[in-house]
């Protein structure tokens, strides 16, 4: 065999470093992969020519890939799959029946149209309608790149991944005079990708009790959290188990402080009164959604000291969680006690928090030896972590504070910019006759509900929970720029600056937000809004206000202006660069992604895609290519600009070029290493494999694997613009159809489930979630292995596709449908399955296998502590229990001694 010469040698070495490069995240693969290609150029053509590596910037698959992009855009401008997912979507109140119906349309849609596009309209949609339903948005978000990945298995053009792959088939296969062998139809993928998206699919569904995340944050897990039921809540007078506390996921009660004593085993039957301190246990953004939607108000140390010594609550104390937009903190910070701190052994009440170090404990990590309690009464160890309120007088840099505390890390911020903003409710909203929390108002992030002004003129305080929503409303809220455009999407609501931003005559194809900064020495400072006619001198509308630590009034008209305030304007798209040197102004800043949903050309941005789809669904069944899906794309995005669906601006903006970059120079790596023989030398491993074993099945199984690997280390398109030659020569070897060859590559490289930095799907969804790498680890290194599993089968037996499309059709229709079979059983029966699957659940969950080790090992700790403190202790033979006890719930360095 023909050893590889320095040509093939240098290939290796640069594309080793190149991944190395990648992996670490050092530099993006678009600059990594165009360096790579002109370094493999700079050899006189004996790795590549600068023909063949420019070769890759003109495949008809990358093309499309790209000006598919702008049907996305044009389509998801009308705002009419918004439209049609929140219907499809409906309202279900369990986890189950949530996935379901937010992974079946995802993955249907995502099989015709780009998964990264679906994914970035459907985060917000997502999230809002889990806060309708009452579901933790992280049990959603995972599911919903994995369905937009599965789903883009199952047509040609369901990835780019795929079309880049049918463009390098149809290449290779063309050259050759092999006509036949280059096709690969719009269906071809289907008899494979479908069984294994389903198969997929049945995984989360059947393990989502244990693997995915429940509405936790990247911070501290397993907080103590104290909440106030506010008097207006509405839990009061019910009981606990009828409250709809107890159900949510994530959050349980510990303990209860009614009247001067502590409950610790709270009875389900306890009626809830105005003013009970819970005990809460679970993490603080779990804590947070339950408080925003029950009704329970954020205790922080002070005011818990406040309310358990008997005194009265000031007006800043009957809150909820964000009460007219003001969260009731101001950052949030997390800290570990150090080993050496001198607070350790001593309780939270006798710490002057403020006076110290500025700062307010909110809550603190739970176990560590102690028992649940009030916060006050916490006696502190190290290694505790905390989570701190700042104050102005907090300074990390202080040497107290850097003694007795590590690890700092900042968790929230409740001070961010926010605008007070109106929404004026249409007459057949969907939120008409729903209270604001089953409205979806209530939990999202950036998001929070003030007042609700009603038509006849009366106003309806934040903190009533119950009142519906009526036509003609006016929700004020408090919003940050994001919200703002969540808001401005939102079906059935419209600003109550609407009015304004109509007469400014600029067409809703040029409208967007920008945020201007008032100058202090500017013409606007002292004036209200209208007394400058914002509107007749800059043809812009001021939709809402922001200023500094201060809540300013409501109606935006009347605000007196003041240097530094921050306006929020609808204006025209090229308003922002006309007045940037404007002396009125000292920043002028556009909003990203602000323009208004054009819903008058909804029904036609739909229909132009269908008909794009249409053509190749045709052309695919009658096996004859009417019309490239790439001329397609275009022709389509050009109808788009010419209906008004989308302007030319955001038709440029909607190509995202270093996915083109990091595909066109994939092209040309892939075809240096092709070149220099390392691409048959891998074939060749591969082929002894096929050979070794016997079929095609085993050398399309290594395929897949290497695939999927190479796809976690690297992005999905360079994972199978990489493996392609490899794979197609081992096919031409084996003989192997180039389909089949196709569809191996395409599964394997949309397999990138355990990083969360793989996939692109898999970065919108990790940031929009507040995931940890490990959350992701969690659920996506198991979904990997059963994937592997799921597509060995499919890829040994592609010839009874039918018989393995009935098996997985019927396991899929068998795991869907018997939570609602089980309804019809009687409430015994259901309660005794439930009760067994949960059992299961416990057992078999790594999180709670390691909070049981946990727990063991702490067991054993305090046992040879209190046996070792006890024997001390004797001094005249007599046991001392009780100095026993005290000193493991004190555990810290050194010789024991009182705290």
């Amino acid at each position: 065999m023909t050893a590889i010469g320095w040509p093939g040698i240098v290939a290796i070495v640069s594309v080793a470093v190149s991944f190395i490069i990648m992996a670490a995240d050092w530099v993006g693969p678009d600059v990594t992969f165009t360096i790579l290609l002109s370094w493999l150029t700079a050899f006189d053509g004996e790795i590549i020519t600068v023909a063949k590596a420019a070769a890759g910037y003109g495949n008809t698959g990358l093309l499309t890939v790209i000006f598919l992009y702008w049907v996305a855009e044009g389509v998801t401008q009308t705002g009419g799959l918004e439209l049609v997912m929140n219907y499809v979507l409906g309202r279900s109140r369990s986890v189950h029946w949530a996935l379901v119906r937010a992974m079946f349309p995802v993955m249907c849609l995502s099989a015709f149209l780009n998964n990264t596009p679906c994914v970035t309209f459907m985060i917000p949609i997502l999230m809002s309608w889990a806060r309708r339903c009452g579901v933790p948005p992280k049990k959603l978000l995972i599911p919903l790149s994995y369905s937009a990945v599965l789903g883009g298995t199952c047509t040609s053009i369901g990835t780019s991944t795929n079309l880049v792959i049918v463009g390098m088939q149809d290449t290779r296969y063309t050259k050759q005079k092999k006509v036949d062998e280059a096709k690969f139809g719009m269906f071809d993928i289907a008899p494979y990708g479908v069984p294994y998206a389903l198969m997929g699919f049945v995984f989360i569904i059947l393990t989502q009790r244990f693997l995915l995340p429940g509405n936790s944050s990247r911070y501290a897990k397993d907080l103590l959290v104290a909440v106030r039921v506010l008097p207006a809540s509405p839990v009061v007078k019910k009981k606990l188990k009828d409250s709809g506390l107890r159900t949510q996921a994530g959050f349980s009660i510990a303990g209860l402080w009614r009247a001067g004593a502590m409950t610790r085993q709270v009875d389900p039957d306890t009626v809830l009164e105005a003013n009970d301190i819970l005990y809460c246990a679970g993490e603080l953004d779990v804590v947070e959604f339950v408080g925003e939607e029950f009704g329970l108000g954020l205790v922080t140390a002070e005011t818990e000291r406040a309310l358990t010594d008997g005194q009265a609550l000031g007006d800043s104390e009957a809150t909820a969680f964000h009460d007219a937009g003001a969260s009731p903190y101001k950052k949030l910070v997390q800290v570990t006690l150090t080993k050496t701190s001198d607070l350790i052994g001593r309780t939270v009440r006798e710490v002057s928090w403020q006076g110290r170090f500025g700062l307010i404990p909110v809550a603190i990590q739970r176990g560590n030896g102690r028992e649940d309690g009030r916060l006050n009464d916490v006696v502190l160890a190290a290694g505790d972590v905390l989570i701190l309120d700042t104050t102005p007088h907090f300074e990390e840099a202080r040497d107290d504070f850097k003694a007795n505390f590590e690890k700092l890390r900042f968790v929230k911020d409740g001070a961010a910019k926010e605008f007070v903003i109106g929404v004026k409710v249409k007459k057949n909203s969907e939120v008409c006759n729903k209270t604001v929390t089953a409205a979806g108002l209530r939990g999202v992030p950036g998001l929070f509900v003030l007042s609700v002004d009603r038509a006849d003129g009366s106003t309806v305080d934040s903190s009533d929970y119950l009142y519906k929503i009526q036509p003609g409303d006016t929700i004020w809220l408090a919003a940050d720029v994001g919200a703002v455009g969540f808001l401005s999407k939102f079906p059935g609501l419209e600003l109550v600056q609407q009015e304004q931003v109509d007469k400014t005559g600029t067409s809703i194809l040029y409208r967007h937000l920008v945020q201007a900064a008032v100058s202090h020495k500017g013409p606007l400072v002292g004036k209200t809004v209208r007394d400058i006619r914002f509107r007749s001198i800059y043809n812009a509308a001021i939709v809402a206000v922001h200023r500094e630590g201060v809540r300013v009034p409501l109606k935006v008209q009347d605000i007196v202006l003041q240097g530094g305030d921050v306006l929020l304007i609808s204006c025209h798209t090229k308003w922002a660069e006309e007045h940037r040197m404007d002396k009125a102004f000292v920043l002028v800043q556009a909003v990203p992604d602000s323009s208004p949903p054009k819903r008058g050309r909804m029904a036609i941005g739909v229909l132009l895609v269908t008909g794009m789809v249409l053509t190749q669904i045709v052309g695919g069944l009658k096996e004859q290519e009417y019309i490239h899906l790439w001329p397609a794309a275009v022709l389509t995005a050009a109808l788009m600009l010419l209906t008004g669906c989308m302007n030319a601006d955001q038709a440029r903006k909607a190509i995202m070029w270093d996915v083109y970059l990091t595909i066109a120079a994939a092209f040309g790596v892939s075809a240096a290493l092709e070149n220099t023989g390392v691409a048959g030398k891998v074939a060749n491993a591969i082929i002894s494999i096929g050979k070794s074993i016997g079929g095609d099945g085993p050398a399309l199984i290594a395929i897949y694997i290497a695939t999927a690997v190479m796809s976690e280390l690297l992005t999905n398109n360079a994972a199978g613009a990489i493996m392609y030659p490899i794979a197609a020569i081992a096919g031409d070897q084996l003989k192997i159809p180039a389909v089949d060859i196709s569809v191996a590559i395409m599964l394997g490289a949309s397999a990138g489930f355990i990083n969360p930095f793989s996939y692109q799907t898999n970065l919108m969804v990790y940031a929009a979630g507040n995931y940890s790498v490990r959350e992701f680890a969690t659920v996506g290194a198991p979904f990997q292995i059963w994937l592997m599993v799921v597509a060995g089968f499919i890829l040994c037996y592609m010839k009874q596709w039918k018989q393995v499309w009935i098996a997985t059709w019927s396991i899929t229709a068998f795991i869907v449908f018997v939570p609602a079979l089980m309804t019809l059983l009687p409430h015994s029966v259901q309660s005794s399955i439930e009760a067994f699957i949960d059992r299961i659940v416990e057992a078999v969950n790594p999180r709670a296998v390691l909070q049981r080790r946990r727990s063991a090992r702490a067991q054993s700790f305090g046992n040879i502590k209190s046996m070792s403190v006890g024997t001390e202790s004797r001094t005249d033979g007599s046991s001392t229990p009780d100095v026993a006890l005290t000193f493991v719930e004190l555990p810290k360095t050194g010789s024991p001694s009182r705290g």
